[in-house]
């Protein structure tokens, strides 16, 4: 069971064996806590002591996320990397793996222009000629970059009746691009997990540059998941009509998805990490599981037990 925190000023508290969610004297919802999994807290929802605690001994990952989906940071008692284990992630060569995280996100790209005969697959199938190509990360990215440019295009040819023209954030300025950003920060909070449940350091990267508190490996292995996690979802909830634009409103300078709209988003999010899919060396299973076993084959490679292959859709 994953629990959404989103009514705010709400308290979660610890009673009996069950997670209350509680707001002015009144019980909102009621959990068994042994059955929760992962919770998501939005906004101004607090966490009773006990109630957090409980959790952290669980080994329940507890995310934190602003109301419109910026992740703060994930809470949970995650091993420490071995030393040797971090030792080989700072020394690995950068470039095998980026290229490998580029190549999984331009392949997953490529198999969803193709699936709907868009003109745009053209560009992505050249920037991932270049991407194999490439001699340095400063190369890989611009062919990542030109690749992204020309997939958003044919995107924004599905999505244009819903406002979307094209890829924008900080802040989203439609309500497409508010869905894909409240879609990313959900997926990085999981993927961010999963690396820290590996033995790795999240923030030691190998695409994405590195910063303190910025996840660049998370951000690394997430590539291969934004178009079959997010992209997927949100251009079919959109155009079956279960995202409409009247879930979000303009405000603050941006577009974001209001009450209902999160909640219907999220509910959808539950279901994909749930749904099967067939990873490109033939096994198959849930999202979640995948990026998982994503997570352990990255620390193989880096420890040099393995090779690494990035996961990516089939093309039809």
């Amino acid at each position: 069971m994953n629990l959404h925190l989103t009514r705010q000023g709400a308290t979660l508290r610890l009673r009996q064996g069950r997670l209350l969610l509680e707001a002015e004297g009144e019980t909102l919802a009621s959990f068994p806590a042994r059955q929760v999994r992962r919770v998501a807290v939005w906004g101004n929802v607090r966490l009773s002591t006990p109630a957090l605690t409980f959790l952290l001994r669980q080994g329940v990952p507890v995310f934190f996320f602003s109301q419109d989906g910026f992740l703060y940071g994930v809470a949970g008692a995650f091993p420490e990397p071995h030393p040797d284990h971090l030792r080989a992630q700072f020394g690995a060569s950068a470039l095998p793996l980026a290229r490998a995280f580029v190549e999984g996100k331009l392949r997953s790209a490529l198999a969803l222009l193709e699936r709907h005969g868009l003109p745009e697959a053209e560009g992505v199938r050249q920037a991932l000629a270049q991407a194999k190509a490439v001699s340095t990360l400063d190369l890989l990215r611009g062919a990542e970059g030109a690749g992204s440019r020309a997939y958003f295009a044919g995107l924004a040819r599905l999505l244009a009746p819903y406002g979307f023209s094209g890829r924008n954030r900080r802040p989203p300025q439609d309500p497409v691009n508010a869905a894909l950003s409240y879609g990313y920060a959900v997926l990085l909070g999981r993927v961010q997990v999963a690396v820290r449940l590996a033995g790795l350091h999240p923030e030691v990267g190998f695409l994405h540059a590195e910063g303190r508190r910025n996840p660049s490996l998370a951000l690394d292995l997430m590539e291969e998941f934004r178009v079959p996690v997010v992209d997927g979802l949100v251009l079919s909830a959109f155009r079956r009509g279960r995202l409409t634009p009247n879930h979000a409103e303009a405000r603050a300078g941006g577009v974001y998805l209001n009450e209902e709209g999160k909640r219907t988003l999220l509910g959808l999010l539950e279901e994909r990490f749930l749904q099967e899919s067939t990873h490109p060396l033939g096994f198959r299973k849930p999202y979640q599981e995948l990026i998982e076993t994503q997570a352990h084959r990255l620390k193989a490679a880096i420890l040099g037990r393995e090779g690494y292959t990035p996961f990516y859709l089939r093309q039809r």
